[in-house]
C-alpha cells in the first residue's frame, strides 16, 4: 500500500500542472480582460496611457507563455499570486473562506451519513412492503428537489414565516454560538445526497442480501442485529464510502448554489466573484485547491478500502 499512495502522491504534481495549463488557456479564451471587468464604463473616461499603464502593472501585455511560466514559477515556491480585485493574496483569500466551507460542509455531511445509510437499509430490509414506498419515495422527492429552489422556500418557511432562523449570513462568535445559521444551508446542501445515497444504499443492500454468506450466517444461528452490523453494513458501505468521498470533496470545492443564496461566505462565492471579475490568479488558484481536494478525497478513499473490506489488496 505504501507503494501505491507514494505513486499517486508523486502524480499529483504532474496533475495540477496540467489542469493549470487548461483552466489558463480556457480563460484567456474567454472575451474580456481583468482591467475592463474591474473598471467597466469608466475605461471610456480613462487615458490610453493609464489603461496601457494598469495592463503593464498586472502582466497582461506579455506573452501568453511568458505569463503561464512566471505562474509556475510562483507556483512552484507555494505563491499562488495576488488577487487583481483585491491585491491581496490568494492563498490569504482562500485561506479565509475556507473555514466557512468546511464547517457547511462537515455538517452536511455528518447529515448524509447519519440518514441515508440507515434509510437504505430500512427500507431494503422491507423491501415491498408500505415502508420501503414511504421512505424511497420521500428519497426521490428530495433528489428530485433543486437546491434553489428548496433554499428558497426553507428560507420562506423557517426564516419570513415562522421565524425561528436567520436568513442569511455565517454569524458570529463560536460556532455553537451560531448554529442558527448553519442549519438551513446545511440541509438544503443535504437533502438531495441524502435521496440520491439512500437509494444507493437500498440497492447495495438487496444484492448484500442474496448472498450465499448471509443466507449462511442466518443459518449459523446469528442474530439479525450482528448479522447487519458484522456482514451487511461493511459491504454496503463499499460502493456508498465512494459517493460520500466524492461528495464531501464537492463541498469542500464550494457548494456555489447554497453559498450565493445564503450569503455564505465560503470558496464558492469566491470562486463565483472571480470568474465575473476575470480575476485569473484567484480562477487558477481556487481551481488547484479544488482539483487537489479531489485528487486527495480519491486517495483516501482507496486507502479506505481494503480497511472496510480486507479482501480488497492495493497494488
Amino acid at each position: 500500500m505504501l507503494k501505491y499512495i507514494t505513486r499517486r502522491l508523486l502524480l499529483l504534481p504532474f496533475l495540477l500542472l496540467g489542469i493549470s495549463a487548461v483552466v489558463f488557456i480556457l480563460f484567456q479564451l474567454t472575451p474580456g480582460d481583468p482591467i475592463s471587468a474591474r473598471f467597466g464604463m469608466r475605461l471610456t473616461g480613462m487615458a490610453p496611457e493609464t489603461i496601457a499603464q494598469l495592463r503593464q502593472d498586472l502582466g497582461l501585455n506579455d506573452p501568453l507563455p511568458v505569463q503561464y511560466g512566471r505562474y509556475v514559477a510562483n507556483l512552484l515556491r507555494g505563491d499562488l499570486g495576488v488577487s487583481i480585485n483585491t491585491r491581496k493574496p490568494v492563498l490569504e483569500e482562500i485561506a479565509s473562506r475556507f473555514p466557512a466551507t468546511l464547517e457547511l460542509a462537515v455538517t452536511a455531511m455528518f447529515v448524509i451519513i447519519c440518514l441515508s445509510i440507515p434509510l437504505g437499509v430500512l427500507a431494503a430490509l422491507n423491501r415491498g412492503k408500505l415502508l420501503d414506498r414511504i421512505l424511497m419515495g420521500g428519497a426521490l422527492l428530495g433528489f428530485s428537489m433543486p437546491s434553489f429552489w428548496l433554499g428558497i422556500m426553507l428560507i420562506l418557511l423557517f426564516a419570513l414565516n415562522l421565524r425561528w432562523l436567520p436568513t442569511s449570513g455565517r454569524g458570529d462568535g463560536l460556532l455553537f454560538e451560531r448554529l442558527d445559521h448553519l442549519l438551513l444551508p446545511a440541509f438544503t446542501l443535504a437533502i438531495g445526497l441524502v435521496g440520491f445515497n439512500s437509494r444507493i444504499a437500498r440497492s447495495a443492500t438487496l444484492e448484500i442480501l442474496g448472498q450465499n454468506y448471509i443466507t449462511t450466517a442466518h443459518a449459523k444461528g446469528l442474530s439479525s442485529g450482528t448479522v447487519i452490523t458484522r456482514h451487511l453494513l461493511p459491504n454496503t458501505l463499499i460502493p456508498v464510502i465512494t459517493l460520500f468521498a466524492l461528495q464531501f470533496a464537492g463541498m469542500l470545492s464550494g457548494t456555489i448554489v447554497v453559498e450565493m443564496i445564503f450569503a455564505w461566505p465560503g470558496i464558492g462565492r469566491l470562486a463565483v466573484n472571480s470568474v465575473f471579475q476575470r480575476d485569473y490568479p484567484v480562477i487558477m488558484g481556487t481551481t488547484l485547491i479544488f482539483s487537489t481536494v479531489y485528487i486527495v478525497m480519491n486517495l483516501i478513499v482507496d486507502i479506505l478500502y481494503p480497511i472496510i473490506d480486507p479482501r480488497i489488496r492495493l497494488s
